[in-house]
């Protein structure tokens, strides 16, 4: 886990009592399937287009 995890839940808690890390993790979950979502669909467009991924490392 990450350092910060429990600090982030520290200031979860100031807003609501109640929360925990099921609330952390239910409140960041939906954000990180959007960037996954997202950074896949750029890597398939830059598949596509043929952009080298790196130097000297062409894609095909």
């Amino acid at each position: 886990m990450s350092t910060t995890f429990i600090l982030t839940v520290g200031f979860l808690q100031t807003r609501k009592k109640q929360a925990g890390i099921g609330t952390l993790v239910s409140c960041t979950l939906p954000v990180a399937m959007a960037m996954l979502l997202a950074w896949t669909a750029l890597f398939v467009v830059w598949w596509l287009l043929g952009i080298p991924l790196g130097p000297g490392a062409p894609v095909r």
